[in-house]
């Protein structure tokens, strides 16, 4: 989010607090007539029996610098006399009503405007407990401060998920002045020191500083039974997350016995579920059976903070892990490690014999880590060699499903790589003899010739799944071509078939594929699907010096930054005699000059260099 859209959002959330903190209502009885006054942000009415009589409109929250409102207005009683009311409200620090029905006061009252962070909010952790008590799990994962983090311009992230994304560190300043100030609010609670160390809370995100607080609040001379009851008291209170977080951080630091129920019920949040394990590990005893109790219910990013958090010493938990742990996890990241590590997929591995639930899972866990994302690989585990080496071996009795034989397809896929990286490879989890058994044993394996039978009966057979059909037909080097040319006739936005004829490294097909997309129409109109096709067609062309022209010019003539970026790219790969002299070149001389979007202007200007 930019400076501009932050200030917005920033704008609007102190608007919306001064509303809720500025709406107030008063009702009196004059005679047995119901008079109400009622405050709000731009707005102030006087009813009367439910009839307004008198009402002031502001057109901006400016408009307060004017602090006080008189209205006036009359209404007629059941005996047809006529009743005169003035109300006068306003005012700056305090909020100031009186009201005067035929020159008698009725009722003097003020309040003071606070605008504490907290007040007039939905807290967090009642919600959570209120919707977990009512359904014995939660069945929303929205929290009250979705519209203080949100709007309608912005997507809201899977729970747990922004602080994963969170890289940035706060200096030791801020984490210094925050110890200093959440431990005056223990020393002294009130509105006011819980005010100031709540705001300074809420705008930054615990993860930033987890440790760094730590470690100065351990040295901290403190009141641990204060701290505690400060702790607990923001963790009721807190209408923002981050401050949720910072009392369930602070909760760790000391003995929470009493408050295990709690942190077990909110760490079934995902948005929570890190620091509550941390606070639930560090401050409860026999915490084990709970951590693995949550990890059995959370999901995505909570999950994974589960698995980091269980200990999977006793066999049964280390069952589970093999066989579960994956399950409902965020693919392509370091849950596959974990569960390799905790489950002892190794050991298990090494036994003469497994059951097929075993290997199941083994593959599930294998698979993972092959995944080539942005986290953990097969080459971050510590005993890769040994544990497919022996996978394969077990493959031999157990391989009995199309899936199955698909994962033997992708390890042997791993397995193809340059001499350096296997130099890499064998100076750190694999050993010469171990590569050797893994082809050795997949190649007795594929010698059946049922496996490349099953896969183009899938193939062929339209309505069937052919994600692992793919593989295996490649695998085995059959000519699958035509096969899917027919598929992508009838699905021209599967960009999977585009992937697998991409493989075969021919011109010929890849002209054929740019075709395709003149069906596509206008590329301003892309739909997402169609744009995904284009994107990867694109890429491609960068293996294929001087294809394609007419098609990249078509995709520099949008108004897409992101195609137009990635089409440049491409063109960087071409000798430049093939589009100097033709419209490509002068859109990139447009957009060198006049593109608003900074990295397609730079990068226009270095293609033309």
């Amino acid at each position: 989010m930019g400076f501009k859209e932050e200030f917005k959002r920033e704008m609007r959330n102190v608007q919306n607090d001064v509303a809720k903190e500025v709406e107030k209502y008063w009702a009196i009885d004059f005679k047995g007539h119901k008079i109400e006054i009622i405050n709000e942000m731009l707005e102030e009415v006087v009813k009367v029996d439910g009839q307004i009589i008198a009402q002031h409109v502001r057109k901006s929250i400016w408009s307060h610098i004017i602090p006080f409102s008189t209205l006036k207005g009359i209404f007629q009683s059941s005996d047809g006399k006529t009743h005169k009311v003035v109300v006068k409200i306003g005012g700056f620090m305090k909020l100031n009503v009186t009201v005067k029905v035929d020159g008698k006061q009725l009722l003097q009252d003020s309040m003071t405007i606070q605008f504490l962070p907290w007040s007039n909010k939905d807290c967090i952790v009642p919600s959570i407990e209120q919707q977990f008590h009512q359904h014995h799990h939660l069945v929303s994962k929205d929290l009250p401060d979705d519209d203080f983090l949100y709007d309608e311009h912005h997507l809201k992230l899977a729970p747990g998920f922004s602080d994963q994304l969170h890289s940035e560190q706060v200096s030791p300043f801020y984490t210094k002045k925050l110890v200093k100030l959440f431990l005056e609010q223990a020393a002294n609670p009130n509105d006011r020191t819980r005010k100031v160390t709540y705001e300074k809370i809420k705008d930054e995100k615990v993860i930033s500083y987890f440790h760094e607080f730590l470690e100065m609040f351990s040295e901290a001379d403190k009141d641990e039974s204060r701290v505690k009851e400060e702790a607990i008291w923001l963790l009721e209170h807190a209408a923002h997350r981050e401050v949720v977080k910072f009392a369930l951080l602070v909760l760790g630091t000391g003995k929470c016995e009493e408050q295990k129920e709690r942190l077990k019920i909110i760490a079934l949040h995902e948005e929570f579920t890190g620091v509550a394990l941390f606070a639930l590990t560090n401050g409860t005893a026999n915490s084990n059976e709970a951590v693995w109790h949550i990890a059995k219910n959370v999901e995505g990013w909570g999950k994974l903070e589960a698995l980091n958090f269980l200990d999977a010493s006793r066999e049964e938990i280390r069952q589970w892990v093999l066989l579960e742990g994956l399950k409902d996890t965020v693919p392509g990241n370091a849950s596959a490690l974990i569960c390799a590590d905790k489950g002892k997929l190794d050991i298990e591995l090494h036994e003469p014999a497994i059951s097929g639930k075993i290997f199941e899972g083994a593959g599930t866990i294998i698979l993972a880590l092959l995944y080539e994302g942005s986290y953990q690989t097969m080459d971050d585990y510590e005993y890769a060699g040994q544990a497919l080496m022996r996978y394969t071996y077990h493959a031999k009795t157990h391989c009995q499903s199309l899936r199955q034989f698909y994962i033997l397809t992708q390890i042997h896929e791993y397995l193809q790589v340059d001499e350096e990286t296997w130099e890499e490879r064998f100076s750190a989890n694999w050993k010469p003899h171990e590569k050797r058994a893994v082809e050795d044993n997949i190649g007795e394996i594929a010698e059946n010739p049922v496996w490349l039978k099953q896969a183009m009966e899938t193939l062929q057979n339209s309505e069937e799944n052919d994600d692992y059909a793919l593989p295996a037909a490649q695998f085995y080097g059959a000519d699958i071509t035509n096969i899917l040319f027919e598929k992508i006739n009838n699905d021209p936005l599967n960009y999977k078939y585009y992937m697998s004829l991409f493989a075969l490294n021919d011109a010929q097909i890849i002209g054929e594929l740019i075709e395709i997309t003149n069906s596509f129409g206008d590329f301003n109109d892309l739909t997402d699907e169609q744009k995904m096709v284009v994107l990867i067609l694109v890429e491609e062309l960068d293996n294929y010096d001087g294809a394609g022209l007419e098609f990249l010019e078509k995709c520099l003539q949008t108004s897409d930054a992101q195609l137009q970026y990635i089409t440049m790219q491409t063109l960087f790969e071409y000798n430049k005699m093939h589009w100097q002299g033709t419209e490509i070149e002068l859109l990139a001389q447009r957009y060198a000059k006049e593109s608003k979007d900074k990295d397609v202007k730079e990068l226009a200007k270095q293609l033309l260099a």
